[in-house]
């Protein structure tokens, strides 16, 4: 049995039509707000204003950028480790969260961008493009893993 979550339509619309609070989409948006302010800062902040709010060096506001990001991660953790009764779903998708919303895009999205286009504009675009591809790989992985448990570890 598919669960819900897992189903093709709910992936490909990152379940955005299950979303009936503003907590649930907070734990959308939040887990990338630092590529999000990314973004935001090559595409109008450093052109249009001058202003660096997501410098590639530590800063404050580059912390603060982080940190509302690992708090979105804590969010999906914690609610979904209560929605499935789980710890083990809920860790799995906090790991799967960290290495596909905060490391991986840390490490390349600049590079990416630079690659495919030097439009500002262009990069924004095409980097909300990268983090709903980035959603999606993520949303599957949480199945494929929480299949992995019912499969081979059941409660």
């Amino acid at each position: 049995m598919v669960n819900q979550h897992c189903t093709f339509e709910y992936i490909m619309t990152l379940g955005v039509d299950s979303i009936h609070d503003t907590i649930g989409i907070i734990e959308l948006m939040l887990p990338f707000a630092n590529e999000f302010a990314n973004l935001s800062n090559i595409a109008f902040f450093k052109p249009v204003l001058k202003k660096n709010i997501y410098p590639h060096h530590d800063s404050p506001s580059r912390l603060l950028f982080d940190v509302l990001a690992l708090i979105g991660i804590a969010l999906n953790v914690s609610r979904y480790t209560e929605s499935t009764n789980d710890w083990r779903k809920g860790f799995g998708k906090g790991l799967i969260y960290l290495i596909l919303a905060f490391a991986i895009p840390n490490i390349i999205m600049d590079k990416i961008l630079d690659f495919i286009t030097s439009n500002k504009y262009i990069k924004g675009l095409i980097g909300l493009v990268i983090i709903y591809i980035l959603e999606i790989i993520i949303h599957k992985a949480i199945c494929i893993y929480d299949s992995y448990l019912d499969e081979n570890f059941p409660k």
